[in-house]
């Protein structure tokens, strides 16, 4: 896996404990001497009211992987309480043919092959697990439904002002059938920037 550079170099760590998944993953996990050292976690400040409003500051950082030949494994917790633990998904943008990535994320986004740098890119994580206190505003990414899925785009531009946006999907399987699926699009300021 490629983390492309529009998702802050501060993710370098993160970067570094991806490598192409062999085989699918054992939901048990690696052993401490196969994991990379912990990376610090990286702090994202709101952008968009739906992030204020519902997540507040986000931060990411890398998790253990659930096993040897598994796909890189995140940390992400809002300034709400919400927790996930993610799981990447190698080509999962480029599955999604139902979803329309220009209309989520206002740009062309590439799916498949190497963005140049700085350029959009999409990468997608599985929700492994979800954590959400009861007084979390309006419950998770997708309310009171379980969010499923997340697609985080960096390399993002609005008027002069960079940002990282995520796509929260529910449902059981991905990619989904439809768009239908989609509960919100989150936007965030890279700790760069703030």
């Amino acid at each position: 896996m490629i983390l492309r550079p529009g998702l802050v170099a501060a993710l370098a760590g993160f970067a570094a404990a991806c490598g192409p998944a062999k085989a699918p993953a054992e939901l048990t996990p690696a052993k401490e001497s196969d994991q990379p050292p912990a990376a610090k976690a990286v702090t994202f400040e709101p952008l968009s009211k739906t992030a204020i409003s519902i997540t507040g500051p986000i931060a990411l950082s890398v998790e253990p992987s659930f096993g040897e030949n598994a796909p890189p494994s995140m940390k992400m917790a809002t300034g709400t309480g919400v927790e996930f633990i993610t799981e990447l998904i190698p080509g999962g943008a480029e599955q999604a043919i139902s979803v329309d990535w220009r209309a989520i994320f206002g740009e062309a986004m590439p799916v498949s092959g190497v963005s140049p740098p700085g350029g959009p890119s999409i990468d997608m994580h599985s929700i492994v697990k979800e954590t959400v206190p009861k007084e979390a505003v309006n419950g998770g990414l997708c309310g009171a439904e379980p969010t499923s899925f997340i697609a985080m785009a960096s390399g993002l531009e609005s008027a002069g002002q960079p940002f990282m946006a995520i796509a929260a999907f529910g449902g059981d399987t991905w990619p989904p059938a439809n768009a239908d699926k989609l509960c919100g699009i989150f936007t965030y300021i890279p700790p760069a920037l703030k």
